[in-house]
């Protein structure tokens, strides 16, 4: 089949309307009416195929109406009421390692002391002076050919230098009174000993006054000097009120009343006597013995109530 192109079928038109160009009007007319029937001849006769385009057209679809999405009312997020509330729920209880398990020791308070009937702390009430030994306030603390002295761990630790007794005082000057004092000596044998020196007249000097003392084997004894003799209104005398052991706290007494001297150790009396070279003066700590190289005495504390 032979096909024509669009293009040649103009330049045919164009040629058979030239042949009648020369023509009256009329035949202008009859040369357009059969123009116009050769085309719809040719066009009705002749098949023409017709290229597609290289830009393929598109059949347009209707668009089809989409349905504009309804707006999604906003709720409120639910509020819960008390009920709705979820329970809480409980952690369970950690399960004590064996060591855990162990009753920690609830720390109780330190027993009181339990004073003796006879003593007389307890009738006595509130001391007048108390001196714990924290510090070495008020005490003679220089130097000393017989003794050295020293405050450690709330601790007043006096030390016989040579093989004879040494004291030291503190300042308080009394005369009638009870005096009390708790010591101990950690390395002592035999008849050393150690204990309180009161009523000194003087103590610049020191050389006269009571020693009442307790030994390391066990006895108690008063001694007075005079700066050149040491006397015995009570001698060395055995008491199971004292305590024995390096590690034994002992408490010795002294009620002084004008002449009257009476004595405690621990709570307990245990001997009196009537002395008056001494009716007043200052105190202090003293110690002595041969038993021991460089035997100390430590003091806890001292206390005394003045009496009127």
């Amino acid at each position: 089949m032979k096909k024509l192109t669009l293009f040649s079928i103009l330049i045919l038109a164009l040629i058979l309307a030239g042949c009648n160009l020369p023509g009256s009007q009329q035949g202008e007319v009859d040369s357009d009416d059969s123009m116009a029937t050769e085309i719809a001849k040719i066009l009705t006769g002749t098949p023409i195929e017709i290229k597609p385009s290289a830009t393929p057209v598109v059949e347009e679809e209707e668009p089809t109406e989409v349905e504009e999405p309804t707006e999604v009312e906003e709720t409120e997020e639910p509020t819960l009421e008390p009920t709705d509330t979820p329970e809480e729920t409980e952690e369970p209880e950690p399960t004590a390692t064996p060591e855990e398990e162990q009753e920690t020791p609830t720390p109780t308070a330190e027993p009181t002391e339990t004073l003796a009937e006879t003593d007389p702390a307890r009738t006595l009430g509130e001391p007048d002076w108390v001196d714990t030994l924290a510090d070495s306030e008020g005490w003679a603390i220089g130097y000393s050919e017989y003794s050295s002295i020293e405050f450690e761990d709330g601790y007043l630790k006096l030390t016989a230098d040579l093989d004879v007794d040494a004291w030291r005082l503190t300042w308080p000057f009394l005369e009638d009174f009870y005096l009390e004092a708790k010591m101990q000596s950690p390395e002592c044998e035999g008849s050393d000993h150690f204990g309180v020196m009161f009523r000194v007249p003087a103590n610049a000097n020191a050389n006269r006054g009571y020693l009442f003392g307790i030994t390391c084997d066990g006895k108690y004894g008063l001694r007075r000097w005079d700066g050149q003799v040491m006397y015995s209104p009570i001698a060395w005398t055995e008491s199971d009120a004292i305590k024995k052991g390096e590690d034994e706290v002992n408490t010795l007494g002294i009620m002084a009343e004008g002449a009257q001297l009476t004595f405690y150790i621990n709570g307990e009396k245990v001997d009196e006597v009537s002395d008056n070279a001494y009716l007043a003066g200052s105190f202090g700590i003293f110690v002595g013995g041969t038993n021991v190289d460089d035997l100390t005495v430590w003091v806890d504390q001292i206390r005394y109530w003045t009496i009127d």
